[in-house]
């Protein structure tokens, strides 16, 4: 019963694709930029998210930023020291 019905509904819309020719390509593209547009989200969601950036040598990586001296240590986003502290 649903096999039929879904069986009806693919030959009416194959019908309406073949009769009118500007909706059959309008439908394609739409189909491919909206399969296009998921498969780039997935892929950089899945590259940077998910896996995260591959780097040769990732314990060697550092953030550097600007300390406020008088701020708190709790406001700091960044532990203290200087740039020889780094240089090893």
């Amino acid at each position: 019963m649903i096999l039929d019905s879904f069986r009806q509904d693919v030959r009416v819309g194959l019908r309406v694709l073949v009769k009118d020719k500007s909706f059959c390509f309008l439908a394609v593209v739409v189909l491919g930029l909206g399969i296009g547009g998921a498969t780039t989200q997935f892929t950089v969601v899945n590259a940077i998210v998910l896996r995260g950036f591959s780097f040769p040598h990732p314990e060697q990586l550092m953030s550097v930023g600007l300390i406020d001296p008088q701020a708190s240590e709790a406001n700091n986003n960044f532990g203290r020291g200087t740039i020889p502290t780094y240089q090893d």
